[in-house]
């Protein structure tokens, strides 16, 4: 039996005379580094997007380098935002993009605030219900159409390097009102915005009903739709005009109750864009749809609503 042990006894005592402290090490060591930019987003979307369709895909096909950088604006800690992230440029009158990749619980590999260098070469980008997005080819067999597809883990890690620590508080939303929201078209489509004086006029919409009054029953984020999926819609007003936030059932604040329309104040959202049809010329249609990352995007005039439901 001592013989067992002592081996054992020895061992121990080796490790615990062995120098157990090490420097610390810097995080951000473990990053990648920032590979400059030899293009925008709007040239990327310029250059290499060949057809006008409602789904479509193009190989970013380059013997340069594509090299896009930004900082991510979304996150997916609630649920709400899911398999993809968006990329904001950093400079005035940059645009965004929105990146999809087929990981759960993206926020850790590229949470709020996080600096990225995007190398686009051998990527594909296109369009999803006519809204620009970049991900791998893939054709739909339900639909029988192209369009991009979601990267898998090992492409995402390289191609969308992160560079140093994430810094939420660099993100500069920009300041929009619901009408130049309207106005606008791709070049505002996946950015980060802030609408002021805006409230919930507990009117909603969903891909099989015009917009009606809700029940009481109804008046939260996103009723269960029963396994269907499709988001469920609430419609906001700054005075400007009207547009509407989509939610997922499956969002953590999906049964909270949506803010009454004495709440008003600013409401930060990620511009997005849905058309799966064609319409005629002539047809007066709008599909920009906003997105809130967390509940925490309803801020400045919404502090009561916040208490009133803890």
């Amino acid at each position: 039996m001592i013989k067992r042990i002592l081996p054992l006894f020895l061992l121990v005592l080796l490790v615990s005379c062995n120098q157990t402290e090490f420097e610390p090490m810097d995080v951000s060591d473990m990053l990648g580094e920032k590979i400059d930019s030899t293009y925008s987003i709007a040239r990327l979307k310029k250059e290499f997007i060949k057809k006008d369709t409602l789904f479509s895909a193009e190989k970013i096909a380059s013997t340069s380098d594509v090299i896009i950088n930004g900082i991510v604006t979304s996150t997916d800690v609630e649920g709400n935002v899911y398999k993809y992230i968006t990329v904001q440029e950093e400079m005035p009158g940059g645009q965004a993009m929105k990146f999809s990749v087929d990981v759960s619980g993206l926020s850790a590999m590229y949470p709020l605030g996080q600096r990225v260098s995007v190398r686009c070469n051998d990527l594909y980008i296109g369009t999803y219900a006519q809204s620009v997005q970049l991900g791998v080819f893939y054709v739909n067999p339900e639909r029988n159409r192209i369009e991009p597809g979601r990267m898998p883990r090992l492409v995402a890690r390289q191609q969308i390097i992160p560079y140093g620590l994430p810094d939420p508080s660099a993100i500069r939303p920009d300041t929009m009102t619901i009408a130049q929201i309207r106005a606008s078209r791709g070049e505002r489509v996946n950015k980060l915005v802030v609408i002021k004086n805006a409230f919930f006029t507990g009117k909603g919409s969903n891909s099989y009903k015009e917009p009606s009054r809700l029940t009481d029953a109804e008046l939260i984020f996103a009723p269960s739709t029963n396994g269907i999926g499709y988001p469920q819609s609430r419609e906001i007003q700054d005075g400007t005009g009207t547009i509407f936030i989509a939610t997922s059932e499956y969002a953590k604040f999906a049964t909270k109750p949506i803010p009454t329309s004495n709440h008003r104040g600013h409401i930060t959202a990620i511009i997005g864009w849905y058309n799966d049809r064609d319409f005629p010329a002539n047809a007066t249609r709008n599909y920009h749809q906003l997105t809130i990352r967390t509940l925490n995007d309803l801020g400045k005039g919404f502090e009561a609503y916040h208490q009133s439901i803890k």
